[in-house]
């Protein structure tokens, strides 16, 4: 059973705002409470649902920075991976692992 819509929000917009919400409105065959909640719920939904995975502190970010900005440490297990798909794939290739001086092992 759906609840009963007793809440209320109550907004000032410029009369051009609300020019085009009552035509687009009119266009989709709603009115304008009706037109106006469901975008403004459509975008609500989106955001509930984007945000716990896109929100950092301050902190977090920059330490999810500092973790980006370093030297990557290659995965021996990976790479032997990449090598065999690639050999399969395009033909003898061997990709090596970085040594500090950056000659391959």
């Amino acid at each position: 059973m759906p609840t009963a819509a007793t809440a209320r929000l109550n907004m000032r917009i410029a009369p051009e705002a609300l020019t085009t919400i009552r035509e687009a409105a009119a266009a989709q065959q709603q009115d304008v409470t009706s037109f106006v909640l469901g975008a403004a719920m459509d975008r609500a939904r989106t955001v509930v649902r984007d945000w716990p995975a896109t929100r950092l502190t301050l902190v977090e970010a920059q330490r999810l920075e500092e973790l980006l900005d370093r030297e990557g440490v290659a995965n021996p297990e990976l790479l032997a991976m990449i090598n065999k798909a690639e050999t399969r794939r395009i033909g003898p290739r061997t990709y090596r692992l970085a040594t500090p001086e950056g000659e391959g092992e």
